[in-house]
């Protein structure tokens, strides 16, 4: 136990070391131009839930390209400033270059050094009285009926090293119940639900509260689901062709990001014996099946 205290006071001496000359210039410019480009309202839940006497960590899942921009939303909507951390892998270098002057912890997932000092530089914002959010999944979970795909052990970590509390939170889209033909036209509100607050220890491992913050948000993304009369039981509840097409608006229709389902498998954690699946698609005898929603098949099915 010692050696974790000294592990974790270690880190937090280097967060306090670490020098940030990133501007935040570009939080406020999303705060104002974002809300009059969306379409969709935003709903926010559970506010109580969120300590106004110390900086936190929020935990979100993470669903499409919008998340990024409601981040900051999220952010405004409480009266509080912080930064999440983004994969700058997949942005236009246009939209890298907003969340850049926007105090984003950018990383590039691909490389596990970078993936390292942006958990220093998250912890080190928090430290230096900023909110940090991490979309605990690391890449959109497109699944039809899953909930949340497993969070990663950063999360924990950040907040052990910042030494603040944990804001599971749920940011869902609700998506209308017809083909769309543009992302523009896909959502019809967004609402951002806001669990208790969840204090990490380091007397219990990483893995283990990892699991038990997935299990936490996979109940109350449930929750929102049977809150707003989502029935996604079994994928006998999923309309397949819609399921489809609003796949892919989601990735081949959204401004400024690019999503290539191969690529972003590999930064999905699947624990031993769990099926690796993140989307489905027809297969040629009409069964809704694992696999890759492709431009060309959604097309056909109009």
């Amino acid at each position: 136990m010692e050696n974790m205290k000294e592990y974790y006071e270690n880190l937090r001496k280097e967060c306090l070391l670490y020098k940030n000359r990133q501007l935040a210039i570009g939080q406020g410019i999303i705060e104002k131009v974002y809300p009059l480009i969306r379409n969709y309202k935003i709903e926010i839940e559970g506010e109580e839930n969120v300590p106004k006497d110390t900086n936190v960590l929020f935990v979100t899942n993470h669903s499409n390209s919008h998340d990024a921009f409601t981040a900051y939303e999220l952010f405004s909507l409480l009266g509080r400033k912080g930064s999440e951390m983004v994969g700058s892998d997949c942005l236009s270098p246009i939209v890298q270059k907003i969340f850049d002057i926007s105090d984003a912890t950018l990383l590039d997932r691909r490389r596990k050094e970078e993936c390292s000092q942006a958990a220093i530089s998250m912890a080190s914002k928090i430290l230096n009285g900023k909110d940090g959010l991490i979309y605990g999944e690391s890449t959109w979970n497109l699944h039809p009926i899953l909930p949340m795909h497993n969070i990663k052990n950063g999360a924990t970590k950040i907040a052990l090293i910042a030494g603040v509390p944990i804001i599971p939170t749920i940011i869902e889209y609700i998506e209308v119940n017809d083909k769309v033909d543009t992302e523009s036209k896909l959502i019809t509100k967004c609402i951002i639900r806001f669990g208790k607050p969840i204090i990490p220890s380091i007397e219990t491992s990483l893995p283990v509260q990892s699991k038990a913050l997935t299990d936490e948000m996979s109940l109350m993304r449930k929750q929102v689901w049977a809150d707003n009369g989502i029935k996604r039981d079994s994928l006998t509840d999923v309309d397949k062709e819609l399921y489809m097409n609003h796949t892919y608006v989601k990735k081949f229709k959204a401004l400024g990001f690019t999503y290539d389902s191969e690529s972003e498998s590999k930064y999905l954690l699947y624990l031993p014996g769990e099926a690796k699946e993140n989307e489905y698609t027809i297969n040629e005898a009409g069964e809704f099946v694992p696999g890759i929603t492709e431009k060309n098949k959604v097309k056909k099915l109009g």
